[in-house]
């Protein structure tokens, strides 16, 4: 009797496997919006390209996902307060960015990278004295309405990667074996946009 309720059983689990796979439309629509401004994320506790890094892969994740989406870049934080005379983000700034700029609603976002810490092993460390220094990248959104000024949608996401490794076997002097640092920060950054523009995906789900 077990076995045929076994055998039962794995025959309509084989059936739900082969059901037909439908598109469930992202969370987040933003087609209705006729005009999208975007904000350059801002740098926290970190020099180079990475802000304008992620800025583009957040462009390209929504337009793609978001066909007909009709988005606008305004520059840096800095450059749109200083247009409209405003010293940070809130319901005035956004009410004011909507006159200047004629958007509807605009995202910005920002990107904070944390000091590298050693990460250390206690096995490796007495076998090798090798430490592995890691750090942390973390990115936030937010996209606000310029009628009404309030947040439509926020989310953030946080991921962490090594950096280099810190070597001091018997009798050599200590190794820094250093990766090469934005190319860790760019495959760091694609992993942390996708993750942060999800809502704005269509998934896939079997019936």
């Amino acid at each position: 009797m077990f076995k045929k309720l076994l055998l039962v059983f794995i025959i309509m689990s084989l059936f739900s496997l082969c059901g037909p796979v439908v598109l469930i439309p992202p969370e987040i629509d933003l087609i209705p919006f006729e005009r999208i401004g975007l904000i350059s994320f801002s740098l926290e506790n970190a020099a180079g390209r990475i802000d304008e890094i992620a800025t583009q892969r957040f462009l390209q994740e929504i337009t793609f996902h978001q066909r007909g989406a009709q988005i606008i870049e305004l520059g840096t934080l800095e450059d749109v307060l200083a247009r409209i005379d405003k010293s940070t983000i809130d319901q005035e700034a956004a009410l004011a960015i909507g006159k200047e700029y004629g958007v509807t609603a605009f995202f910005f976002g920002k990107i904070s990278v944390s000091e590298v810490r050693p990460q250390i092993d206690i096995s490796t460390l007495i076998s090798s004295m090798r430490v592995q220094a890691v750090f942390s990248m973390s990115a936030t959104a937010r996209f606000l309405s310029t009628e009404t000024g309030v947040t439509l949608w926020t989310d953030s996401v946080l991921e962490k990667d090594s950096l280099a490794y810190l070597s001091m076997e018997h009798g050599q002097i200590p190794y820094f074996d250093v990766r090469d640092q934005e190319e860790t920060y760019r495959e760091l950054i694609e992993r942390l946009i996708y993750a942060l523009t999800r809502d704005f995906r269509p998934t896939k789900r079997r019936l």
